[in-house]
């Protein structure tokens, strides 16, 4: 496991719970994802960057969750395949990192203003069902699922961090 995974690990393993209590659902957010024929390509993506024992940790995370359209639509964007994405886990634990908040993560609030991502020094905008990113692209929020460790917000758009903070671009 790289030292970004142990990283998103430890910090997740360590997080104070809500309340005195982890949030109240039964299934944590990898295993919701998993569930859910439309995220087919997120929990790939998950367990290609070795992230899935992050994502299950107790939390709380707040977990920004691209459809399979959503990428579809950002791999077309960008110019390239996923085969050739989940090829660079380095680039793919990055854009991942950008889609989860820990701190300020709640299992029942929903997010609000500026909000840290697990990408150091990386934030998101969040404006009521409207999330923009450090390129200032947006995705819409179409639901949010309760988690056993957080929350998942649904969004059409993948979000990617400002080309700094991102790794060398694809070739």
């Amino acid at each position: 496991m790289n030292k970004f995974a142990l990283c998103v690990l430890a910090f997740a393993a360590t997080a104070v719970s809500v309340n005195g209590e982890y949030c109240d659902a039964s299934s944590t957010i990898v295993e919701i994802a998993a569930s859910q024929p439309d995220f087919s390509t997120l929990v790939l993506a998950v367990q290609t960057a070795n992230l899935t024992d992050a994502l299950s940790a107790p939390g709380p995370l707040d977990v920004f969750a691209p459809t399979n359209a959503a990428f579809a639509n950002a791999l077309a964007a960008l110019g390239i395949t996923a085969e050739e994405l989940l090829g660079q886990t380095e680039l793919l634990q990055q854009i991942l990192a950008y889609h989860v908040v820990a701190d300020g993560a709640s299992c029942d609030t929903p997010l609000e203003g500026v909000v840290e991502t697990l990408l150091p020094g990386n934030t998101l905008t969040v404006e009521g069902s409207v999330v923009t990113d450090g390129n200032g692209g947006t995705a819409n929020i179409l639901g949010t699922v309760p988690a056993k460790n957080g929350q998942i917000f649904i969004i059409d758009s993948v979000l990617l961090p400002a080309p700094a903070a991102a790794a060398p671009a694809m070739e």
